[in-house]
C-alpha cells in the first residue's frame, strides 16, 4: 500500500491580493469652487463643473475619487475581492471574468488613462525568480484603449482611453479576463521515503509532493488617472508628461517618441 502527501501550492489567501488606486490629475479650472453673493435680500451660489473618476471591475465601482464642496471625495477598494467563491481555490489555466473600465463621476468632460501593474511577492516582499509578470494573463480588449508602449515595461502597462469620456458616461472595458499561467504548477519536486507502521514494519513509500512556487502571491493594481478636457494638450503636458495631439473629433493621439 502507497501513502501520498502533498504540499499544495493554491492558496486564496495567499495567491492574490490588489488594490485600485485613483489618481486624479488636472490644472487651474478643472476643479470645483463655489462662489457665494450675498446681500439682504437673497443668497446666491455658482458652482464651477468638478472632475471626477471611478474604477469598475465587473460593474462595479471598486475605487473613486471627485472633487465635491471644495474637497476630495475617495475611496479605494480591493479589485479581485469576489473572484472566488467562498472556500474556492484558483485553478491555474481557467479564466476568471475580470472587466475593468473606467466611469467619469465627475461633472466634466475628461481623458483618462490607466496604468496596471502586474508583480509577484512572497511574505510580502518582490520576489526575484524566473516567474514572469506574463504569467499574470489579463486580457486586454481594446475597444478605444490604446497601449503606449514606449512607456510600459515588463510589468507596468499603460493605457490611454483615446476618445473623450463624457461626465456619467463608462469607457469601453479595457480588459475581459484573468488567467493565471498554469505553467507555475508545472515546476516541482518529488521526495519519496518508505512508510513504517507502529511495529517499525515498512509499509509502503511515502511521495510528497512540493511545488516551487508554494506561497507565492501574484498582485494586479490599476491606477486610474484623469485630465479635463478644456485646453486638453497643455493639460495633459503638464499633467501626464506626454506631448498629445487632439484631432478635430476629440480624438486623442500621442506624438513625439511615446505616439501611437
Amino acid at each position: 500500500m502507497r501513502k501520498k502527501t502533498r504540499n499544495v501550492l493554491f492558496r486564496p489567501l495567499l495567491l492574490f491580493g490588489v488594490s485600485g488606486v485613483l489618481l486624479l490629475l488636472s490644472t487651474v479650472g478643472s476643479t470645483r469652487a463655489a462662489l457665494t453673493y450675498y446681500s439682504e435680500n437673497y443668497e446666491m451660489q455658482i458652482d464651477v463643473p468638478s472632475i471626477g473618476v471611478s474604477l469598475l471591475e465587473n460593474g462595479q465601482a471598486v475605487s473613486y475619487r471627485n472633487y465635491v464642496n471644495d474637497t476630495w471625495k475617495e475611496e479605494s477598494g480591493s479589485l479581485l475581492a469576489n473572484m472566488l467563491e467562498e472556500g474556492e481555490t484558483l485553478v491555474p489555466g481557467r479564466a476568471y471574468p475580470e472587466e475593468l473600465c473606467v466611469e467619469n463621476s465627475g461633472s466634466i468632460d475628461s481623458y483618462v488613462r490607466v496604468i496596471l501593474y502586474k508583480n509577484w511577492t512572497k511574505d510580502g516582499e518582490p520576489v526575484d525568480t524566473e516567474l514572469s509578470p506574463d504569467l499574470i494573463g489579463l486580457n486586454l480588449t481594446g475597444g478605444g484603449w490604446v497601449e503606449d508602449e514606449s512607456a510600459s515595461t515588463e510589468e507596468r502597462t499603460v493605457l490611454y482611453y483615446t476618445q473623450i469620456l463624457p461626465s456619467g458616461q463608462r469607457s469601453p472595458a479595457l480588459s475581459d479576463v484573468l488567467r493565471i499561467d498554469p505553467e507555475i504548477a508545472s515546476k516541482v519536486t518529488e521526495t519519496r521515503k518508505p512508510a513504517y507502521d507502529e511495529s517499525g514494519r515498512e509499509t509502503g513509500t511515502v511521495i510528497t509532493t512540493t511545488f516551487a512556487y508554494d506561497g507565492y502571491r501574484f498582485n494586479l493594481k490599476a491606477e486610474v488617472h484623469a485630465v479635463q478636457t478644456h485646453n486638453a494638450a497643455e493639460a495633459i503636458k503638464s499633467a501626464w508628461g506626454v506631448d498629445v495631439a487632439i484631432a478635430e473629433d476629440g480624438t486623442l493621439n500621442l506624438i513625439g517618441g511615446n505616439g501611437f
